[in-house]
């Protein structure tokens, strides 16, 4: 791998997640989201939120179902799920941006509109850029209607670029999702949380030669 176009996770990669919040945030609405939450990929309504198959407030509504609460206004809900995302600590931001000079810098992500709006408004809203400056082409399950680990999504991902499979170097924090798309062609790497996968670069955003010859 010469130059290869780097593709990036969002959640656990990029933003910090903050489980015990956002579960402490729906246990005050009455809801326990603990069963619909997991370690990389949400289940029931949560999973078809991120495929986006039912909008923002179909989601609302759905939730005050479930929870017995008819009187919860969309907008609790709606904080009670942002409260799931952290921060894009600037250390990640400048990294990105250092690496961008050398490479191409895609996102894909597991997420749903609630949380790509908080994205678009504020977590990469750094030094009067937006999240565009930082990636060349961003993928979302919740517009291509498939999430990790689905062979289709880095197909998807792989033509949306136009470059082969294997010219693509994903970071994902899970290695379920880093084995499934190295099974569809595309070199891959697990970036771990808290800012760890920094290592996989030198200080002016390189990828070091030993991880790039490590992948087949």
């Amino acid at each position: 791998m010469n130059n290869p176009i780097l593709l990036f996770d969002f959640g656990g990669v990029l933003v910090d997640l903050n489980r015990p919040r956002v579960e402490a945030a729906f246990d005050a609405l009455g809801f326990d989201i603990r069963p619909y939450l997991g370690t990389y990929k949400q289940s029931g309504i949560f999973s078809q939120l991120e495929q986006g198959r039912i909008t923002p407030h179909e989601f609302c509504n759905e939730l005050r179902r479930l929870s017995g609460h008819a009187d919860l206004a969309d907008e609790a809900l709606v904080a009670a799920w942002q409260s799931y995302l952290d921060t894009v600590p600037a250390d990640r931001l400048d990294m990105l941006l250092k690496i961008k000079q050398h490479y191409h810098v895609c996102l894909l992500s597991n997420t749903n509109r609630i949380h790509w709006r908080m994205a678009e408004d504020t977590l990469f809203s750094y030094k009067g850029l937006h999240v565009t400056d930082f990636f060349e082409h961003i993928f979302l399950s919740c517009e291509l209607g498939v999430e990790k680990p689905a062979p289709e999504i880095f197909a998807r991902v792989a033509e949306g670029i136009g470059v082969p499979a294997g010219d693509i170097l994903f970071f994902d924090d899970s290695e379920v999702n880093c084995e499934a798309a190295r099974q569809c062609g595309l070199q891959a790497l697990v970036a771990p949380a808290h800012s760890e996968w920094l290592k996989y670069f030198d200080e002016n955003g390189k990828l070091h030669t030993s991880y790039v010859q490590a992948q087949p």
